[in-house]
């Protein structure tokens, strides 16, 4: 894996993924601000009817959507 060049470190981790991870979690986190009770798995079932996605992977999206929630929380506690 190449070396990370020094000006590319001051962007948060979850930013250099890709935009289709990056949309499904904030499509999930928006839907569950707005109903609490509702699952991280239906969420994400919800995100690949809404983008007319019909071949996927719900395990894969699911690890997906955590590794991309811890990033998001380890950003905030650096910022904090």
């Amino acid at each position: 894996m190449p070396k990370e060049k020094s000006y590319l470190g001051l962007i948060p981790k979850i930013y250099k993924r890709n935009y289709e991870d990056i949309s499904m979690f904030f499509f999930v986190e928006g839907q569950r601000m707005i109903i609490p009770a509702l699952t991280i798995e239906r969420g994400i079932l919800n995100y690949f009817r809404y983008a007319g996605i019909d071949d996927f992977n719900l395990k894969s999206a699911l690890t997906t959507y955590i590794r991309l929630r811890k990033e998001w929380y380890e950003n905030a506690k650096e910022d904090n």
